[in-house]
């Protein structure tokens, strides 16, 4: 696997916000952004390593900057108004501004629908839904200030509608909504994704792209792997094809990419880009499958 040269890094420059970056998804669109030169503004509640989960914002922050890059972290819980009001303010102040929001921390429980109490649906629409809408209200005025800027949130596949009946039940898709129990978790994804779609359109014009992604099936984070018990009807896609995707979604300009729900995957092959590792010199060879 050859070396890349970085000889024009795609986020040089850029300082972006990334929530939920103390471990899977976002701290590997974190590392990434930050190898294209992008300062990165790392949010998350867990602070230093010990914790019930893997990951903390330290490990992460270290990461970036053994391998020589610029970051800042804010610890904050995400369903306290109080925290939520700051980060976009703390962050714009760490490095002088925001070009990036990444919206990816997110609550799920994944029980029967008519075993979710009032307050988890008011948490789960907290997190999946009113946080995203919230910081984005607030970077908005720093990437109209720039004159342009870029929106991710982080989507899910449960948001998808499964098929009506008469239902087959070797069809994997069926098998999940009736045994996965997502209906909660999807329910607040799908209002995330119509919410995504009405920021696009209603910023048309404004040089701002607004987007949401999803995984293809189950990323092979740190608590996927942890959990195990995955079989051969299982996706298990590379955290680095959604770190990979994010970099295109948070860097072309918004009258070419804007507006879009997505897949990681068919994204990165409609775009011809190749899943890269977290420190950008290598390519990982995923999209062939």
């Amino acid at each position: 696997m050859a070396e890349r040269v970085f000889a024009n890094r795609l986020l040089e420059g850029r300082v972006a916000l990334v929530t939920g970056a103390s471990r899977g998804i976002g701290a590997a669109i974190a590392r990434r952004f930050a190898a294209e030169g992008a300062r990165v503004v790392l949010v998350a509640r867990t602070t230093t390593p010990g914790g019930p989960l893997a990951g903390s914002l330290d490990e992460v922050a270290q990461a970036i900057r053994d391998a020589g890059g610029h970051c800042a972290t804010i610890q904050a819980n995400l369903a306290d108004p109080q925290d939520l009001a700051r980060i976009v303010t703390e962050a714009a102040a760490a490095f002088g501004g925001l070009d990036i929001l990444v919206n990816n921390a997110a609550w799920s429980r994944f029980i029967p629908i008519w075993e979710a109490t009032p307050k988890q649906f008011q948490l789960a629409f907290q997190m999946n839904v009113f946080t995203p809408q919230e910081l984005a209200r607030h970077a908005l005025p720093h990437l109209q200030a720039k004159g342009a800027g870029w929106i991710l949130n982080i989507s899910s596949a449960t948001a998808d509608l499964p098929p009506p009946a008469p239902w087959d039940p070797n069809d994997r898709a069926v098998e999940f909504n009736r045994d996965g129990y997502p209906t909660l978790y999807g329910t607040t994804k799908a209002a995330l994704d119509r919410l995504t779609v009405g920021w696009a359109i209603e910023l048309a014009g404004s040089g701002i792209a607004v987007n949401a992604m999803a995984p293809v099936g189950a990323v092979a984070s740190e608590g996927a792997l942890a959990v195990g018990g995955w079989d051969e009807r299982d996706h298990l896609e590379p955290v680095e094809a959604m770190a990979e995707a994010a970099l295109q979604l948070c860097s072309r300009p918004a009258a070419e990419l804007s507006g879009e729900v997505v897949r990681s995957l068919p994204l990165l092959r409609r775009l011809g880009v190749s899943v890269r590792s977290l420190d950008g010199k290598e390519t990982i060879d995923v999209l062939a499958a």
